[in-house]
């Protein structure tokens, strides 16, 4: 009776557990995991919750990863049908359960630049075909990885926002912000793109 006792009560809490936790993938629905033509975002802070619901609503199937099991977007996310999978995404296994070969992108956008070129360089080695896309800033380390490795696109997303706060301010009601290389395009509201300056770096050391 006692064992009876215990193992219903521990039955009890995995599936109060299984209903409240944030990080549920279901096995159909909206939240169920695609097998293919996918995006997998790394990262569910503000920038790769936004990303994953932007890319639902264009009808593309998304997979978040996130490493931390209390990020406080988790319960946000699966209200809004996101999947999510809490793991190290730097794990080559973990990619491969992601079905990362069949995926048509990743986007690493955690808000440690080390982290996501972590994450990029263990995906390009389980699909070496697979289109990148890293959230970056001005770590050093950045530079370094570019000249050593075809990481795919690197984006600074400091200086798209900027780009499109001071369109802005001018006047030209932006529609969005392409970078091209190292140029950046602000689309008008006419659909044309205008080239943007951006400002030097300030070379300023470090105190």
């Amino acid at each position: 009776m006692l064992i009876t006792i215990v193992f219903t009560a521990v039955f009890t809490a995995g599936v109060v557990d299984r209903l409240l936790a944030p990080r549920a993938v279901g096995i159909v629905g909206p939240r169920a995991l695609p097998r293919g033509g996918h995006v997998v975002v790394v990262g569910l802070g503000q920038v790769g919750l936004r990303l994953c619901t932007q890319l639902q609503g264009l009808g593309i199937g998304v997979i978040a990863v996130e490493r931390n099991p209390a990020a406080p977007n988790l319960r946000l996310a699966k209200a809004l049908g996101v999947p999510v999978v809490v793991a190290d995404a730097t794990d080559r296994f973990v990619l491969r359960r992601l079905r990362l070969g069949r995926a048509q992108a990743m986007a690493a956008v955690a808000s440690d630049d080390l982290d996501n070129i972590a994450v990029s360089v263990a995906a390009l080695a389980v699909a070496p075909e697979l289109r990148v896309v890293m959230r970056a800033g001005d770590h050093e380390a950045i530079a370094e990885t570019r000249s050593l490795f075809k990481i795919g696109l690197v984006h600074d997303l400091g200086s798209l926002s900027a780009a499109y706060t001071t369109a802005s301010l001018t006047g030209l009601r932006p529609r969005g912000v392409l970078a091209h290389g190292k140029r950046l395009l602000v689309e008008g509201a006419d659909g044309a793109f205008v080239p943007w300056p951006q400002p030097e770096r300030c070379g300023h050391p470090d105190r």
